[in-house]
């Protein structure tokens, strides 16, 4: 077997669990080797439909701002800017993962890794045996979700992407979290996407880049509402209030519950397609937020003085 399958994961909850076994079984029905790498622990039968299962303790996460990219999302002709759209950086947790993959398929004679997200599936073998066929020319397979050359401004698709094994760059298969905080920084990369399209350019590796796969090859998982990415808090210059942004992408509605300052609750009940607005006040006299679903609580932030400011800058409305 010369082609490695590395899903990573994060599944916390029950429903995530779910949706990596389906991911795993969509690998394992085409006789792939499979090494699954996780941040959070694994139930035992999941496991053993691997041939390679690692559970790393570091969650490595960041909410630095400056690790960040801009989101945004127009309606009636306003637009809401922010860096907080992501919660978290996790490009730090997720190169660990693949540092890990890479050093399995290096020691064991695999000759290409092909990295998928624990909410993807794969719907046709045709898919890896494609590219595989590819990596006898090419060092990397990456995809753009716009089908645009990525040298210029395609932005790569970071749920699945195909490398020779032996043409790895250094600064990928040994984790450096020094370095892709640097290059971060350096560069205002803005989004992990870049760093690993820009590692990947100056490695002096050919990259041969397509457009999506086809969805007959490949089901990609909704990474918005996983990640939470489909909400965030804004700040309104007008009338000097903090207010929060909810675009309900689920199949059900929700019940999102807003605490603020630990007495205060703004409640918005959801409806599934539909996007809501709320102030929860006056932003100067806020200092701590608390966002809870029908489940669990999704979200927690202190302010004081200083990051009442940054935050002003960093999400807001034009």
């Amino acid at each position: 077997m010369k082609d490695l399958i590395c899903i990573s994961a994060y599944c916390p909850t029950e429903e995530q669990e779910i949706i990596l076994e389906r991911c795993v079984d969509s690998v394992r029905r085409y006789g792939f080797h499979i090494v699954l790498i996780s941040h959070s622990h694994i139930p035992i039968h999941i496991q053993k439909k691997c041939h390679y299962y690692l559970y790393d303790y570091n969650n490595d996460i960041s909410d630095n701002p400056n690790l960040l990219g801009f989101s945004y999302y127009t309606f009636d002709n306003k637009k809401i800017v922010s860096k907080f759209f992501s919660k978290t950086f996790y490009g730090f947790a997720i190169y660990r993962m693949l540092s890990m993959a890479a050093q399995i398929a290096l020691n064991f004679g695999y000759e290409n890794m092909h990295h998928m997200e624990y909410d993807c599936e794969l719907l046709d073998k045709d898919l890896i045996i494609k590219n595989s066929k590819l990596l006898d020319e090419y060092d990397t397979i990456f995809y753009t979700k716009d089908g645009k050359d990525p040298e210029e401004s395609g932005f790569i698709l970071g749920c699945f992407k195909s490398f020779k094994v032996k043409s790895l760059p250094d600064n990928f298969k040994k984790y450096n979290r020094d370095f892709i905080e640097n290059e971060m920084h350096s560069f205002q990369l803005l989004y992990l996407e870049n760093f690993t399209k820009k590692l990947f350019i100056e490695s002096g590796n050919k990259i041969f880049f397509s457009e999506l796969p086809s969805k007959d090859l490949l089901k990609i998982g909704d990474q918005l509402y996983h990640r939470n990415l489909h909400w965030t808090l804004y700040y309104n210059d007008e009338d000097k209030n903090l207010n929060i942004f909810y675009r309900e992408i689920g199949n059900t509605p929700e019940k999102i519950s807003i605490i603020v300052n630990r007495e205060r609750i703004v409640n918005i009940q959801t409806s599934p397609g539909v996007w809501n607005i709320r102030s929860l006040g006056i932003f100067d006299e806020i200092h701590h937020v608390r966002v809870d679903n029908d489940k669990k609580i999704v979200y927690e932030k202190l302010f004081d003085s200083e990051s009442r400011e940054k935050f002003k800058m960093l999400s807001f409305i034009l």
